[in-house]
């Protein structure tokens, strides 16, 4: 049982870790897109870069990339839902997880003016999401917080891999953005290059 447990809070800690660090890409991207969108766009201008043009030139080429874009993220949205139906569907304990952190978290298992009702409010809220949505880490992230026991740590372990390969995937996507790659440029000559290439990838263009 031991080794069970330390096993699973490996990949539960791994699985916050990379978690943590999506987060920490995506509000940096928040800016970054709009920064680099600024930046590019003035480049452009100042070395004479017909932006409209290409545009024009160039509007199968932008259409055909725009689409093998939505088609992996329909690809990735179809995995991610055939597993989390699958674990529904068949899985009795995680639906005993989540059954006995719903009961520990419920509103109403706390007088009004206890100190921590908010506190398990907004993760009986969370765990209800995490439940319907399949996101297990954050479930497990949850129930591990509160304390809460159960067994079937192989099943638990399952689940946090897919959560962890899944978010490392988002997190491989966000980091090749041409935003990002702008955002940790450290010269001039780094952002501008990262410009270029931007400028080739989306419309073949070769300076």
């Amino acid at each position: 049982m031991k080794k069970g447990k330390f096993k699973f809070l490996k990949f539960l800690n791994e699985y916050r870790s990379i978690e943590s660090e999506l987060h920490y890409v995506q509000a940096v991207l928040s800016d970054a897109h709009l920064e680099f969108e600024v930046f590019y766009k003035i480049w452009c201008v100042e070395n004479d870069v017909d932006l409209e043009e290409l545009n024009k030139k160039n509007q199968r080429k932008v259409d055909m990339i725009f689409v093998e874009s939505q088609s992996h993220k329909i690809k990735q949205d179809i995995s991610l839902r055939t597993f989390k139906e699958e674990k529904h569907t068949e899985s009795k304990s995680l639906k005993d997880v989540y059954k006995a952190v719903a009961k520990k978290l419920h509103p109403d298992a706390l007088r009004m003016d206890d100190p921590r009702r908010a506190e398990y409010e907004e993760d009986f809220k969370r765990a209800s999401v995490a439940n319907d949505e399949g996101k297990w880490g954050e479930l497990f992230d949850i129930v591990d917080r509160h304390g809460v026991s159960f067994k079937e740590y192989e099943e638990a372990i399952e689940c946090l891999r897919f959560d962890i390969k899944r978010i490392k995937a988002e997190l491989e996507k966000e980091k090749s953005t041409y935003s990002w790659l702008h955002h940790e440029a450290e010269s001039d000559q780094q952002r501008e290059n990262v410009i270029k290439r931007f400028l080739g990838h989306l419309f073949g263009w070769k300076g």
